[in-house]
């Protein structure tokens, strides 16, 4: 890669791929896209979700994406009140490929570090990913998830699924398990009629959607052939 004239590293190429990694091909920068995929994070969110990335780095990075207008800062409403980034309409527009670089990394015929980190959102994101359109649309709600520390949403129509973070209004089911009670349901190791009688989640509202959650969303094989 090359110095280009800004001082950031560069690939100077007249082609569309190149341009693109010459803004999210530094490492951590897809993954701070990831993170705003589900909505406005704060820069200590960031920082907390992201280990290991530091804070003079994540303020670079931050700077190149706002300056390539796929993020832009915004003020959370009240009762936080807080400086926050989002995607704009133009990064909104990464989400598809963040799905599908996601699909492309399960299938990558390599064995996943024994300390790698695991957080309930990227289970999320990947089952969303995963989930046939068609069960989707047919499961048609609004189901939000509490899982420790981390509270997300998941909203299923016949226009797709979006994962949000935060508590959502009025949802038709809540979850609320621990991390390793979720995996194991999102990878089918565990039923959800088990993980009920096992006492290992709280469930309010229709328990057959509950079932049918877990039935759309899950994590499916993958394989590279």
């Amino acid at each position: 890669m090359l110095v280009g004239m800004s001082g950031s590293r560069s690939y100077r190429q007249q082609c569309g791929l190149a341009r693109a990694l010459d803004v999210l091909g530094e490492r951590w920068t897809m993954l701070i896209v990831r993170e705003l995929a589900m909505g406005p994070r704060r820069y200590k969110d960031l920082l907390e979700s992201l280990s290991g990335i530091g804070t003079n780095m994540l303020a670079a990075r931050l700077k190149t994406l706002e300056a390539a207008h796929v993020i832009r800062p915004v003020l959370l409403p009240p009762p936080a009140s807080a400086r926050a980034y989002e995607l704009t309409d133009y990064g909104e527009q990464l989400q598809s490929i963040l799905s599908q670089l996601a699909l492309w990394g399960y299938r990558l015929p390599l064995p996943v570090a024994d300390n790698a980190e695991a957080r309930a959102s990227w289970a999320l994101m990947a089952m969303a990913a995963m989930a046939k359109p068609e069960d989707v649309a047919a499961l048609n709600a609004t189901i939000e998830i509490r899982v420790d520390d981390e509270v997300m949403a998941v909203t299923a129509d016949d226009t797709g699924a979006r994962v949000s973070s935060g508590a959502e209004i009025g949802p038709d089911l809540t979850i609320d398990t621990d991390l390793q009670t979720f995996g194991a349901l999102a990878e089918g190791r565990l039923s959800p009629s088990q993980s009920l009688k096992n006492k290992a989640v709280v469930v309010h509202g229709d328990r057959k959607l509950f079932t049918k959650f877990f039935n759309v969303f899950r994590i499916r094989q993958q394989s590279a052939a």
